[in-house]
């Protein structure tokens, strides 16, 4: 009975671990729960958590539709494309460059089918393989918020035509 009390007890710890390293790094918490082979129903919450975060950084973004696009805005008196990107993060604590290629660099990779949002979608010349010229953050059903060009304001956008056959890859930063 001694040896499952000290197992009880050490899984206790383990828990109490997790949880401590969920309040400051939730993807961590994740990782390590998951490596450890701890409690699946931790990891699933987790995930839900995770993903409601996305949401909330969608709900944010939200706040900017109808900004005016403005080459090298990063404000809400004018949006550019990674300028919106950055000041949308900024409120959750990710502090990324304000340039487009160098958001693609951060983060985490994230697999087209696994697109979930909150994550930031990246668009190329030559079909998503060229140099990579425009940023948007991804709200789910297909649908990406982001300032597109010169003349129009932040709007969202349906991932087809030419963004889908221009789509190089997506970035997770929460």
């Amino acid at each position: 009975m001694e040896g499952i009390s000290r197992v009880m007890e050490r899984i206790r710890q383990i828990e109490a671990r997790i949880a401590a390293l969920s309040m400051d790094n939730p993807r961590l918490a994740l990782s390590t729960a998951r490596a450890s082979g701890e409690a699946v129903r931790f990891s699933s919450l987790l995930e839900e958590a995770l993903a409601s975060r996305g949401e909330e950084v969608v709900r944010e973004a939200y706040r900017y539709l109808g900004v005016p696009y403005v080459w090298g805005g990063e404000t809400p008196a004018g949006f550019d494309c990674s300028g919106l990107v950055r000041y949308v993060f900024r409120k959750f604590g990710v502090d990324l460059p304000h340039y487009t290629v160098s958001q693609a660099r951060l983060g985490t990779p994230v697999a087209r089918e696994d697109l979930r949002p909150g994550d930031v979608i990246f668009f190329g010349e030559n079909g998503g393989r060229g140099f990579l010229y425009h940023v948007g953050i991804y709200v789910g059903g297909n649908r990406f918020i982001h300032a597109p060009h010169r003349g129009d304001v932040v709007k969202v956008s349906e991932l087809t035509g030419r963004y889908a056959r221009n789509y190089a890859c997506a970035r997770r930063y929460l």
